[in-house]
């Protein structure tokens, strides 16, 4: 792979750093769903669509925006891509007393974050290597969970006056793009001829499963937590509270990754793993102790701030023979078809074993997880060796 030479200035990293700091904002509007439940009297599932509905756009356009890159450059890509999420977000705001329009501004904002979602992980490829690649993967992440905090804190804020004030949050976009545009210059990345940007490898679709069940685990956390934690303490524990700082520890395992990776390799790895075979013990067995699900809530972050950064910073391994945008891409639509699909998981879990113990999914993830690592365990040698 050969990448056109560049240059950069200071605020470079810091540029290609800010397009994350929004991606993340999709759920920053959650406590805006009540206010439109009763505004345009919707049943509970019409309201709730509006937060997960982005998903779908951002895989179809995570699956689009290698082509699009190609035709007119990843950096206008990422330009068009948030101008979509500022428009996209915004649109509420102005049209608050339509359900479709809304519904259209969702899906625009997903189209927006699938544009540059990908393209986010590609830029730091394309103009870093080493360990300052590295640093910014884990600190790319560390950016997401960071944005998530300040801009569902800010949201919340802005609510009080009127609900429809928390979709300003979307006009950040503006400022990002213009100071994505002035300081990141464009990167080509030409790929041999031979690499297939359609094929699929077999250690790029299990990684792809990989990513996404570590995602779906994430979310499920924060799904269930508010429901769990009702049962534990009452109605009139604030939820919302201890979800706003659910990303903290995540956002200082970010900063931390490069120095994580510097003294543990490929052995990370397992200490995320145990991580989370932890934090999902620890929910299960919460029923004996409120101050256990909170635990488990809060580790909850940590293994995929440092498992997702250590998989971009080998897509070159893990993804041989294969064009390297379209193999972050692959990873990317792992990553949100596990948001997508974790409540239905936990739905499925719950019904294959005719149980309603709402804690009961995070056993079976207990179990997964353990299987996971052995698997890995037994085969060290050879996963290794591959990644170098």
């Amino acid at each position: 792979m050969m990448k056109k030479k560049v240059e950069m200035n200071s605020f470079t990293a810091m540029a290609i750093l800010s397009i994350s700091f929004i991606l993340t904002s999709g759920v920053s509007i959650n406590g805006t769903l009540p206010f439109i439940k009763k505004s345009l009297e919707l049943t509970q599932v019409k309201a709730e669509l509006l937060s997960t509905i982005p998903s779908i756009t951002v895989i179809i356009f995570i699956l689009l925006s290698s082509s699009i890159s190609k035709k007119i450059g990843m950096k206008k890509t990422v330009v068009i891509g948030l101008l979509l999420v500022c428009l996209g977000g915004v649109l509420p705001k102005f049209i608050s007393n339509n359900y479709l329009m809304i519904f259209l501004g969702r899906l625009l904002l997903g189209a927006g974050f699938g544009m540059y979602n990908a393209l986010s992980v590609s830029f730091i490829n394309g103009l870093y290597s080493g360990r300052k690649r590295s640093e910014l993967l884990g600190i790319r992440n560390a950016v997401e969970g960071l944005g998530q905090m300040v801009l569902t804190l800010v949201a919340g804020l802005l609510i009080t006056p009127n609900w429809t004030n928390a979709y300003l949050i979307y006009f950040l976009s503006l400022p990002i793009a213009l100071f994505f545009y002035r300081y990141v210059p464009e990167v080509v990345i030409q790929t041999d001829r031979k690499k297939n940007p359609f094929s699929l490898s077999k250690p790029l679709v299990f990684t792809a499963i990989f990513a996404s069940s570590l995602m779906m685990n994430s979310i499920a956390v924060a799904v269930r937590f508010p429901s769990l934690a009702i049962e534990l303490k009452g109605e009139t524990i604030n939820t919302s509270l201890f979800l706003s700082i659910m990303p903290a520890l995540g956002i200082i395992a970010g900063f931390l990754f490069e120095r994580v990776i510097r003294l543990f390799h490929f052995k990370v790895i397992y200490i995320a793993l145990g991580i989370n075979i932890l934090f999902n013990l620890f929910v299960y067995l919460s029923d004996y102790s409120f101050i256990l699900l909170l635990i488990g809530l809060f580790i909850s972050s940590v293994p995929v701030a440092w498992i997702l950064p250590y998989i971009f910073n080998h897509i070159e391994q893990i993804a041989k023979g294969v064009d390297i945008n379209q193999s972050t891409s692959v990873i990317f639509i792992g990553c949100n078809l596990g948001v997508l699909l974790s409540p239905v998981m936990m739905s499925l879990l719950n019904g294959l074993f005719h149980t309603t113990d709402l804690k009961f999914p995070f056993l079976c993830f207990v179990v997964f997880y353990l299987i996971v690592l052995l698997v890995i365990r037994l085969n060290h040698d050879k996963i290794e060796k591959f990644m170098n």
